[in-house]
């Protein structure tokens, strides 16, 4: 499956569930990740990678956010060499996501638009130590394609299954 496919599949996915369980889902598979990175398993790292890398991208559609912004913080943010700063940066869109819930529920729009700027910021990180994770453990993006493709089509089948039932 292309990355162009997967991603389509992903989207629709994340269309059906919508941002509430979504933004859950994600901050589920950053622990999940993060305690990947503490058992030191490069094939569990990977799969998590993968979870991660697929929330992002449904978080960023839902949103939106300036995705122009986080590739620059991408490119611009260097990440230390060193597996403790790695989890508090993978721990911080969950810390950005409760702020922005927060100011979805009582803040004013400058405090929302913040707060959304504050997740950016955190997904920019968090994606330059994705990719420094990848390096470390040397896993192929091949080997996370292989993944994210199978995640993103069982989930579709998930999907249909519930619309077969009628749960949906």
């Amino acid at each position: 499956m292309s990355d162009k496919e997967i991603s389509e599949l992903n989207l629709k996915s994340a269309e059906h569930y919508g941002l509430q369980l979504q933004m859950n889902h994600f901050t589920e598979e950053l622990a999940e990740l993060i305690q990947a990175v503490a058992e030191c398993d490069p094939a569990h790292i990977a799969e998590e990678i993968a979870d991660v890398e697929i929330m992002v991208e449904q978080v960023e559609h839902l949103l939106p956010l300036n995705i122009d912004f986080i590739n620059l913080w991408v490119e611009i943010f260097e990440p230390d060499e060193d597996i403790l700063p790695c989890i508090w940066y993978l721990s911080n869109p969950i810390k950005s996501i409760n702020k922005l819930r927060r100011a979805d529920l009582e803040a004013s729009k400058s405090e929302r638009d913040a707060a959304k700027h504050s997740l950016e910021l955190a997904i920019g990180d968090l994606v330059s130590y994705l990719y420094w994770l990848v390096e470390r453990f040397e896993i192929s993006y091949e080997e996370i394609r292989e993944i994210k493709s199978y995640k993103v089509q069982r989930t579709r089948d998930r999907i249909a299954q519930e619309a077969a039932d009628g749960k949906t």
